[in-house]
């Protein structure tokens, strides 16, 4: 008999005596270590072709997802399932699976703990569906985490409505709106991290983006420098219509958009001046000055998150704003033609 029991106990676990949690991990694991191999192919290629089939073949997320929806479904009341959910949502958001995994998180996953990037992911998703869903989660889920990420999210669609609003009406309400809901972020959930993100840090500039960065406020002080050292302010520009332009070498959507800032530099320099709030790190800097043939002058900004673009609290790059000549904030987040529209009636 003890024999037999040692024996037993030599036998490694089988698949099917992994937790739902567990199952989940290792398919996902699978699948992101097959992205990372594929990853390192096209790094090592030795030529553009070869490079462009590596490219070519990276592994596609949907039997993967397929695989974790099947286990969420097969055990819908297993705690362990959130974080398929969570995976689903925000690394497979365009796919079927990704859908079904947004019904769950209104229904079966509702009071889930472990789903809080999934929750704030649903920031990027349309009002119409997000909000009812952010609604019921933070009617219904129990968890800080959950709480904040719902809350967050929500205070983010009241402030997309505040700033494409038909009516002032509408600007008010919906600016009250999203204040109360990065309010509650900050008060209540101040040691809430996501994905290592402290939430009260990101509601706070947006709150002061609603305060302070709204078109018709007076722009922040820009004081900076050059890449020599040479330092300049915002307020040198004022009698002139400023383009404020955030970018980066790094930044591949920076890539066919600065060209056209050039050109506009030129064509328009009579009655707007454009100023570059450059990102990269010193040492790239000089050469996306030099690759892009910039003719303009830029604060150099050292990072993403240096002080000029964390002040602005940007979410995207490249962005580019429009400030009037008294100093104001004419047009935000907008593109060139909306710029030269604006300029061919002042």
């Amino acid at each position: 008999m003890t024999r037999i029991l040692t024996a037993c106990l030599l036998i490694p676990l089988s698949a099917s005596a992994q937790t739902l949690a567990e199952s989940i991990r290792a398919l996902i694991d699978e699948y992101e270590n097959s992205v990372r191999a594929n990853t390192q192919k096209i790094i090592a290629a030795t030529s553009e072709e070869e490079r462009a089939s590596f490219r070519a073949s990276v592994p596609s997320a949907a039997p993967c997802a397929e695989k974790v929806l099947r286990l969420i479904e097969a055990s819908p009341d297993d705690p362990g399932g959130a974080a398929g959910v969570a995976w689903l949502v925000t690394q497979a958001g365009g796919l079927p699976q990704g859908a079904r995994a947004l019904e769950m998180l209104g229904t079966t996953h509702v009071r889930s703990a472990g789903i809080a990037a999934a929750v704030k992911a649903l920031e990027h998703q349309p009002s119409a569906l997000a909000l009812p869903l952010l609604k019921t989660l933070r009617e219904r889920n129990p968890h800080p985490e959950e709480q904040a990420a719902a809350a967050y999210a929500t205070g983010v669609h009241h402030f997309r409505r505040y700033e494409n609003a038909a009516s002032e009406e509408e600007r008010a309400a919906a600016k009250e709106e999203a204040m109360a809901a990065f309010q509650e972020v900050a008060a209540r959930h101040a040691g809430v991290s996501i994905q290592g993100f402290p939430l009260a840090d990101q509601a706070g500039r947006m709150l002061f983006e609603l305060g302070n960065l709204s078109v018709g406020d007076p722009a922040p002080a820009i004081e900076g420098a050059d890449l020599d050292g040479g330092a300049f302010t915002l307020k040198d520009h004022l009698g002139k219509h400023v383009v404020l332009v955030f970018w980066g070498g790094w930044c591949h959507a920076c890539h066919g958009v600065m060209p056209q800032v050039n050109e506009f530099s030129r064509e328009h320099q009579e009655k707007a001046v454009v100023l570059g709030i450059n990102t990269d790190i010193p040492a790239e800097a000089r050469k996306a000055m030099s690759d892009f043939q910039i003719s303009f002058r830029n604060w150099s900004d050292g990072a993403t998150s240096g002080p000029i673009t964390s002040m602005f609290n940007l979410r995207g790059f490249p962005t580019i704003h429009l400030i009037g000549p008294d100093g104001r904030i004419v047009l935000k987040n907008t593109h060139l033609a909306a710029i030269r529209e604006h300029l061919a009636r002042h």
